[in-house]
């Protein structure tokens, strides 16, 4: 997550651990690395004719590809 975000790995454990919240520049750096997983971060929806999907989605998604592939 620090490699793709540039945010430091402790501020993001912080975050996990509910020691710290989440801030515009998270939010941000999380939607640059993760563009696909953007409307769901921000709205808890997903809208998978457009491309946005939710982790849990992208997940189903190759699990079903490795089996039909």
């Amino acid at each position: 997550m620090e490699r793709l975000t540039g945010i430091d790995r402790e501020k993001w454990n912080a975050v996990r651990g509910k020691r710290r919240r989440v801030n515009e520049d998270d939010i941000e750096a999380f939607n640059d690395a993760f563009p696909q997983f953007a409307y769901w971060l921000t709205t808890g929806k997903t809208i998978p004719e457009a491309g946005q999907i939710s982790p849990e989605m992208e997940k189903a998604r190759k699990e079903n590809s490795l089996k039909t592939g």
